[in-house]
């Protein structure tokens, strides 16, 4: 048995694969849905638009870097 992935689409009543899939013609799968929901970008040209928004807000990355792990572990809401 070979367990893998692939995305897919629901629309009309059928799983539509988002991925390449090797299958003969009416073979048989198990389908397990995980219930992860993937929406696309309402606005896809958003992410470059924004590019540069942070230049010189900060001084030291390295900082940065370690002041959002650590905030990560720390967690921002209360226990």
């Amino acid at each position: 048995m070979t367990l893998r992935s692939v995305r897919a689409r629901y629309r009309n009543g059928v799983l539509e694969p988002l991925d390449p899939i090797d299958l003969t013609e009416d073979e048989e799968v198990l389908l397990t849905i995980t219930g992860q929901t993937v929406r696309p970008a309402t606005d896809p040209g958003g992410l470059s638009k924004s590019a540069g928004a942070w230049a010189g807000q900060f001084d030291d990355f390295d900082q940065l870097i370690q002041d959002i792990y650590q905030a990560r572990i720390d967690g921002s809401r209360e226990p």
